[in-house]
């Protein structure tokens, strides 16, 4: 199990996959104008992706984008 230390992650669809954008949010506690992205991964199904989400960030911090 991975530790959570990431809480920003947007999901979105992009052609035939999901992509899993994660990073930071905030800063020494306070909330930065726009997240700073860390890495992204690709998964096949939006199932897949879900998943890996919750277990990197709390999940009141994933945001999931429409097609």
């Amino acid at each position: 199990m991975m530790k959570i230390k990431y809480d920003y992650c947007k999901i979105s669809p992009d052609r035939d996959k999901y992509v899993v954008e994660y990073g930071h949010n905030t800063y020494k506690g306070y909330t930065l104008s726009s997240p700073i992205k860390i890495a992204d991964r690709a998964f096949s199904t939006e199932k897949k992706a879900v998943r890996f989400a919750k277990k990197i960030v709390p999940i009141e911090c994933i945001k999931k984008e429409g097609k």
